[in-house]
Formats: C-alpha cells, sequence, structure tokens
C-alpha cells in the first residue's frame, strides 16, 4: 500500500508540474504567435498590392456619370500607387480663368496642389467654362495618363492647342470627334512623343484656320490610322515635321481651298520616317504654294508614287533628301515642278532602288550650287538626260553612284572641278554624251569619271578635252565615237 501511495503522489506532482506553464513554453508560444501575425499581415498586404497594381497600372482617366461627360465638365478617377516622387495630373494652364480643378470636391491650386504624394484613389474634376482660349500643354509629360475624352467641352473660341498631349507617353487612346477646333490656329506637337498612341479619333476634327500644325504627330511610332478624312491646310504656313516618326501609319490625305488666297507652307520633313505610308492623297492639294520641301518623304520605304504636280515650288531653295531611301518609289511626276530658284540638290533621290526612269526636262539647274550624290545608290535608273538646263557648280561627287543599272547619261555641264566617285560602280554605262561639257580640268580626273568598261560611245563636242582624254584613255573601250560642232 505504501508503495501505491507513494506513486500516486509522484503521478499527483507530475500533474501539478505540467499544469503550470514553464518561462520556456510561454516564450515558445509567443515567438510562433508574432511569426503567425506576421505572415498574415503580409499575405494580405501582397494580395492588396498586386490587386491594386493589376487594377492601377498606369493613372487612367475614364469617363464618369453613366458613361457620360457633361458639357464643360471632365470628372475622372486616378487610382495611384506605388509613389516615389510628387505625382502630377495636369499641368498649370495657361488660361486660369477658365478652367477650375476639383479633387474629391475641393477646388485645389494648379501649380502647388495638383501634386499626390500618397497611394490611393482620387476623385478629379476639371470644369471649363465658355471662355476657354487656350489648352496649350494642359496634359503635356503626364507620362501615367492612358485614355482620355474631351467629348463635351466648348472649345469653339480655343486659339492654341500646342502640346496639349505632349509627351504623354502611355497614352493609348484619345477621341476627340466632337471637339470643336473651328478657330483653333497653333496645334504645334499635339501629339508630339504619345509613343504608345493607337486609337485617335478626329472625325470633326478641323484645321481650316490653322496657321501651324509642326511636329503634331511626330514621334507617334503606334498610330496606325488617323480618323479624319482630310487635313484642310488652306491657310496653314508651317507644318514641318507634321507626321515624322509616324512608323505605322499607311495613309494619309491632305486639301486646301484654291478658290482662297492661301497661304505658302513648308513641308520640311512632314513625312520622313513614315516607314509604313503607302498613300498620300494629294488630288484636292492644289496650287499650294511651298517653301520647303527638303527631307520631306526620307525614309518614306513603302511609298511607291506620288504626284506633287500641283504644287508650286517656284520659292523653293532646297530638295536635298526630299525622296532619300523611296526604296518602293517606282514613279515620281515632278514633271510640271518649277525648280528654277533651286540651290541644293544634294541626295534627293539618295537609294531610290525601284526607280527606273523620272522625267527631268523640267528639272531646272540653272542657280543649282550643290547636286552631290542626286541619284546615289538608284541602281535600277536606266536612262538621265540633265541637258536642257546648264549645270554650273563645281562638285558630281557621288552624282550616279551605285547606279548599278545606268546605260545612258546626257549632260550638260561647266565649270565642274570635282568628280569623286561620279560614276563609280556604273557597271552598264554604254552611251554617254558629253556634247554641253565645257570644262576642261575635268581631263584631271578622267580615271575617276570614266571608271567602267563596258562604255562603247561617247560624244565630246569640247576638242580640247578629247585631246586631253585621248592621252587618258581607260584599258578596255571598245569604241570613242567623237562628233565636232
Amino acid at each position: 500500500m505504501e508503495i501505491d501511495n507513494d506513486n500516486e503522489l509522484k503521478n499527483n506532482k507530475l500533474l501539478d508540474k505540467l499544469k503550470k506553464p514553464s518561462s520556456y513554453n510561454i516564450i515558445t508560444l509567443s515567438f510562433l504567435l508574432i511569426i503567425n501575425i506576421i505572415l498574415i499581415i503580409f499575405i494580405i498586404i501582397t494580395i492588396s498590392s498586386f490587386t491594386e497594381k493589376d487594377r492601377s497600372k498606369k493613372i487612367s482617366l475614364v469617363k464618369m456619370k453613366n458613361n457620360a461627360i457633361y458639357l464643360n465638365e471632365i470628372k475622372a478617377i486616378y487610382y495611384i500607387n506605388n509613389i516615389n516622387t510628387k505625382t502630377k495630373i495636369i499641368n498649370e494652364p495657361n488660361d486660369k480663368l477658365n478652367i477650375k480643378l476639383f479633387i474629391n470636391g475641393e477646388e485645389k491650386n494648379f501649380n502647388t496642389e495638383n501634386q499626390f504624394e500618397k497611394t490611393g484613389e482620387y476623385l478629379v474634376e476639371f470644369k471649363f467654362n465658355e471662355e476657354l482660349t487656350d489648352l496649350s500643354s494642359l496634359f503635356m509629360k503626364i507620362t501615367n495618363l492612358k485614355s482620355i475624352d474631351l467629348t463635351g467641352i466648348k472649345s469653339k473660341k480655343v486659339k492654341s492647342m500646342n502640346k496639349l498631349f505632349n509627351d504623354c507617353l502611355s497614352l493609348e487612346k484619345v477621341d476627340l470627334s466632337n471637339l470643336d477646333t473651328s478657330n483653333v490656329e497653333s496645334m504645334i506637337s499635339m501629339f508630339e512623343g504619345c509613343i504608345n498612341l493607337k486609337e485617335l479619333h478626329m472625325e470633326q476634327f478641323k484645321t481650316s484656320n490653322a496657321i501651324y500644325t509642326d511636329s503634331m504627330f511626330e514621334n507617334c511610332y503606334n498610330l496606325p490610322k488617323i480618323n479624319i478624312d482630310y487635313f484642310d491646310l488652306t491657310k496653314t504656313e508651317s507644318a514641318i515635321y507634321m507626321f515624322k516618326g509616324c512608323y505605322l501609319l499607311k495613309e494619309i490625305s491632305l486639301k486646301n481651298d484654291d478658290s482662297k488666297d492661301s497661304s505658302t507652307i513648308s513641308l520640311k520633313s512632314a513625312f520622313s520616317n513614315c516607314y509604313s505610308l503607302k498613300i498620300i492623297d494629294l488630288k484636292n492639294f492644289k496650287r499650294k504654294r511651298v517653301n520647303k520641301i527638303d527631307f520631306m518623304f526620307n525614309n518614306c520605304n513603302s511609298l511607291e508614287s506620288i504626284d506633287l504636280s500641283k504644287f508650286e515650288t517656284s520659292q523653293i531653295k532646297s530638295i536635298s533628301y526630299l525622296f532619300s531611301n523611296c526604296t518602293s518609289l517606282t514613279s515620281i511626276d515632278i514633271s510640271y515642278m518649277n525648280f528654277s530658284n533651286v540651290e541644293d540638290m544634294g541626295y534627293a533621290f539618295r537609294y531610290c532602288i525601284s526607280l527606273e526612269n523620272i522625267d527631268l526636262s523640267n528639272f531646272d539647274t540653272s542657280k543649282t550650287i550643290a547636286m552631290s550624290g542626286l541619284f546615289f545608290g538608284c541602281k535600277s535608273l536606266k536612262t538621265i538626260e540633265l541637258n536642257k538646263y546648264k549645270i554650273n557648280i563645281t562638285s558630281l561627287n557621288d552624282l550616279f553612284n551605285g547606279c548599278t543599272s545606268l546605260n545612258r547619261v546626257v549632260l550638260n555641264v561647266t565649270s565642274v572641278k570635282s568628280v569623286d566617285r561620279v560614276f563609280k560602280n556604273c557597271n552598264s554605262l554604254k552611251f554617254m554624251d558629253l556634247s554641253g561639257f565645257n570644262s576642261n580640268d575635268i581631263a584631271l580626273y578622267v580615271e575617276e569619271f570614266f571608271p567602267t568598261k563596258t562604255l562603247n560611245t561617247i560624244i565630246v563636242y569640247n576638242s580640247t578635252l578629247f585631246t586631253k582624254l585621248e592621252r587618258r584613255i581607260p584599258s578596255g573601250w571598245t569604241k570613242i565615237d567623237v562628233e565636232n560642232k
């Protein structure tokens, strides 16, 4: 019995010991509890972050009030997260008195209170009144703006839309279909740098009073189409770089009202680097005076034909790189163009590799002082006749360099002294008429001038030149016909 009592006593003591938690057990349980709490918090934050991130990768401007924007009012919800620096949603307008900014129902100052430092959801309102005159730079460099609809804004009195969406890098869609632009005079860089813009509605957009449209769509890399029937450039004086860098743009139409006294327009680089452009409709672009067209179609790789016969070009001084790298161009109608004041023709048809023939009957070179590389790399070109007007320049460098199919050339040149690589790689050249060639100095460069072995006919009226040529005829010539005046 004593042994049983002793065992029972020991068991009771052991139970009492287990019922009383040790300090070690308390610490262990506390540590595990803390770890679990931290893990739960981390999971909640992670899920919330991903949900918010998926919903708001970009600050989006969306239509409110049953998908309708009321007159004189735009409402937007901005979802803003992951702010490292101050986030701006609109620029300080030039027309401060006619545009008001409200955030969560409270009017804010554009310059100082239009910046957010905390992640959150904000109701933003832009209220415009009927006297609005200037929309320039309003959304410029708001880099997270993804889409915008300006339907309903009363913009009849607006004169300037310069840089309205300039460098909105995330902007993908813009609806200006009902925006009144009938009195807008300046649209410089309106969409320049909108590199992700893919959809642009401008069905009722008017440019009839626009004086400046420089760089309007420059570097809109991903814009395949502009939903507008035509751009009316009747009063436009400058449209340089207007569509430059619109890589995916395939078709565009220009017009002007020839019944009005339309202004002189500058179109330098207007379509440069439009790699996909196939159609430029100019049939309604009549009697428009043009003073700058250099680089106008530079790198239009897909353009197959172009008619510039309606251009009034008497004021033009340069056509350099005009059609450079138009690799698909098979025909060009420049027969009615006036080049009487053109001074620089450098590389105008460079790498027009599909061009076989070109009518140069009215190609006035009387005032031209630069012609280097004019037909550089035109490997399909077969015949060139530049004899109607005298070419009074000192350099013909690279003039026909790389014209591998060229077989006939007629030139009327005086005073030329430099002819480096003028016929380099002209491996098909057979006939050359130098009847108007009056420069004796050219004999000093005869190897450069006639590097080809296929040439078998040359017409020279300058007896002094021929005498010098006779002494330096390259080997391989099979025949030389000389006709004296």
